[in-house]
This record gives structure tokens, sequence and C-alpha cells, in this order.
């Protein structure tokens, strides 16, 4: 994972109250295609909140 990357998933984990941690397991689990589609939709959540 890159500094960006992690970055937007410490944000994505502090709005829905989730551990940096279980959103790292989750994310590391998935395979590249699952992850750009998570990204996509993690990037829509930040931009309405």
């Amino acid at each position: 994972m890159n500094a960006k990357t992690v970055k937007l998933l410490k944000k994505f984990a502090t709005l829905k109250g989730i551990s940096d941690k279980q959103i790292k397991r989750e994310w590391l689990g998935k395979s590249p295609v699952e992850k750009d589609k998570k990204k996509q939709e993690i990037l829509k959540e930040l931009t309405k909140a």
C-alpha cells in the first residue's frame, strides 16, 4: 500500500468508526480488481461526508 491509500483508508475508518487494523486486514485480503472497486466506493462516501 502506498501512503495515499493508507491515508484514504484511515479517513474512511474514522468516518465509519472502524479500527484501522480491521480496514487494513480487509484491504490486504482483496484482489487488485476488488481493491480498485472498493477504493472508488470509499472515495464516493468520503466526498459525500
